[in-house]
């Protein structure tokens, strides 16, 4: 190889490595745990446990449309926390019925959402490990 095609070549990597930084998702979410606000990443999580709550909460959920509406969503939080939180999606392959304590092992995904240009976390049922009536 000359150097003018290694310049090239070392010319095409950066412009490759630049043109991938800008499509970057923003993959950071800013919750509430335990009554505190706190920045966190999302990333994949194989497997976790939450409590759902035996009643749904009043929420706002983003229509399709982009406007905020109220909804009725799930209250989780996971084992050793007090505060429950609402979820304002679904479990992937669970079915909640109102009027039970479950306690979930969960997994969670990084989903990119190209249109809002943000990973979201999408939960997947791995086990119900208890369901009790309440």
């Amino acid at each position: 190889l000359n150097m003018k095609t290694l310049a090239i070549a070392a010319l095409a990597t950066t412009f490759a490595l630049a043109g991938c930084s800008t499509m970057k998702l923003d993959d950071n979410r800013t919750m509430v745990v335990e009554g505190q606000t706190q920045d966190v990443k999302v990333v994949n999580i194989s497997s976790f446990e939450v409590e759902l709550a035996p009643r749904k909460a009043v929420c706002a959920v983003m229509a399709s449309n982009g406007t905020m509406i109220k909804s009725e969503c799930i209250q989780y939080r996971q084992t050793y926390q007090k505060n429950f939180n609402t979820l304002n999606a679904d479990i992937q392959g669970f079915t909640y019925e109102p009027g039970y304590r479950y306690v979930l092992d969960l997994r969670q995904e990084a989903v990119a959402d190209t249109a809002s240009g943000m990973v979201k976390p999408v939960w997947y049922l791995n086990e119900v490990v208890s369901k009790t009536a309440e």
